[in-house]
C-alpha cells in the first residue's frame, strides 16, 4: 500500500511537467549559453531587390513568373530568358562538376598516393558537359556571392551588377 501511495505522488507531482528552474524558457536557455542575452540575428542579403529579380530570373528562368505574366510577355523575351536560363545551367554544371573533381582529386590523392587507380583518376578527369551534376550548392560549399561572381565572369549576369 505505502509503494503504490509513493507511485501515485511520484506520477502527480508538479515538477514532472513544468519546470521550475532558473530557465523559464528554452529560448533564454539556449541564449545563455551562447553568451547571448535575447537578441535574435537574421542573415541579411548583401543584394538588393533588383539583383535578387537578375538572379532569380537568370537561374530559375521562367519559372519565376506567373502563367498569366508568361503568356503576356512577347514571344522574343520569352526565347532569351530560356536561353539565357539554359546557358546559366550549363555554367553551373560544368562549374559544380569542376569543384567535385578538384576535391575527389585531393582526397583520392591524399589517401591513395602510390595506387595506381588514383594516377588513372587523376589523369582521365575532365568535365563531361552531357553529366548532370545533382550535387546542391551548399554540400559543394558554394555560397550566393560566388554563383554571383562566376555567372558574371561569364557575362550571364551584366558586368556592373554590383552597382546596380
Amino acid at each position: 500500500m505505502e509503494k503504490s501511495k509513493k507511485l501515485i505522488q511520484l506520477e502527480t507531482r508538479e515538477d514532472r511537467t513544468h519546470y521550475t528552474g532558473k530557465y523559464s524558457d528554452f529560448q533564454s536557455f539556449g541564449n545563455s549559453f551562447n553568451g547571448i542575452k535575447y537578441s535574435v540575428k537574421y542573415e541579411k542579403d548583401p543584394f538588393n531587390e533588383y539583383q535578387n529579380f537578375l538572379y532569380k530570373r537568370a537561374l530559375f528562368g521562367l519559372k519565376m513568373y506567373t502563367q498569366d505574366e508568361v503568356k503576356a510577355m512577347h514571344w522574343q523575351k520569352r526565347d532569351r530568358i530560356k536561353k539565357v536560363h539554359k546557358r546559366t545551367q550549363d555554367t553551373l554544371n560544368v562549374w559544380k562538376q569542376q569543384i567535385m573533381i578538384e576535391k575527389t582529386n585531393k582526397l583520392f590523392e591524399m589517401f591513395f598516393p602510390d595506387s595506381p587507380i588514383t594516377s588513372a583518376l587523376l589523369t582521365y578527369s575532365d568535365v563531361d558537359p552531357a553529366f548532370r551534376n545533382m550535387l546542391d550548392f551548399k554540400s559543394l560549399g558554394i555560397t550566393k556571392e560566388d554563383i554571383v561572381n562566376k555567372l558574371c565572369q561569364e557575362n550571364i549576369l551584366p558586368h556592373n551588377f554590383a552597382e546596380l
